[in-house]
């Protein structure tokens, strides 16, 4: 999975998905996947960003 704009690569993006299903923190996951804090916070945000858009495609009653 490649997010525009992220420059992590398949490996390292792979890894922090794996940590964001399992509710792990981003600095932590930073850590544990040997990336820069700044790059998992953004992979992070990007990540919870697509996960709003989704959310509020499917369902009329989250909208705003």
């Amino acid at each position: 999975m490649q997010i525009k704009g992220c420059r992590l690569n398949s490996r390292q993006s792979q890894k922090l998905l794996e940590f964001v299903v399992a509710g792990v923190t981003a600095r932590t996951a930073a850590e544990l996947a040997g990336v820069n804090r700044n790059s998992a916070n953004l992979f992070y945000n990007k990540l919870l960003k697509i996960i709003v858009h989704f959310t509020e495609l499917e369902s009329p009653f989250l909208k705003g």
